[in-house]
């Protein structure tokens, strides 16, 4: 059984404000980034290349500027992005394991409060307790219950397979 779980608080960002970014926010319908493309290795170098090579060959390559200045948008957005998306992942963390020991912490008092109740209704000879807290201590030996069913069935079927093994070895490959 599980302890109660405790942790400093947390000190990091409580707001996450991504109004500088709505501009480049878009909700994509389920699957529709099926197929998108990652960034590629080597892509800090073709950046570098681009920006020595567009402003003097560009135009007698006849690449639009339109075309390279998407490029350098995408990238101060996807930079943007990338250090929200950072602390996003931390806030979710956080509040995962916050919600996390809360539950658990919580089973661990039902569990407390069910086991006292148990105990008064029994050995304190409080029988009424027993019905006053019946789903509280119902509650708090569910998980042992359904252990104690598990451990059962899988003792089961590991004597079912014995069993089928020393059928076997008796059986059609003795003959010799």
């Amino acid at each position: 059984m599980m302890a109660r779980i405790e942790g400093p608080p947390y000190t990091g960002p409580l707001v996450i404000d991504l109004t500088a970014q709505k501009h480049l926010l878009v909700d994509v319908p389920p699957g529709g980034l099926k197929g998108a493309r990652g960034a590629q290795e080597g892509l800090p170098g073709v950046l570098s290349e681009l920006a020595h090579a567009i402003p003097k060959y560009g135009e007698e390559a006849e690449i639009h500027p339109a075309a390279y200045q998407r490029v350098l948008d995408a990238t101060v957005g996807i930079d943007a992005l990338t250090v929200e998306e950072a602390r996003l992942e931390k806030a979710l963390e956080v509040a995962r394991e916050s919600k996390t020991r809360l539950i658990n912490n919580r089973e661990e008092d039902l569990s407390e409060i069910g086991a006292k109740a148990l105990d008064k209704g029994t050995k304190g000879k409080k029988p009424e307790f027993l019905s006053y807290f019946e789903q509280t201590i119902a509650y708090r030996s569910q998980a042992a219950t359904k252990a104690a069913a598990t451990r059962k069935k899988n003792e089961a079927s590991a004597e079912a397979s014995k069993s089928a093994l020393s059928k076997g070895q008796g059986g059609e490959g003795s003959e010799a």
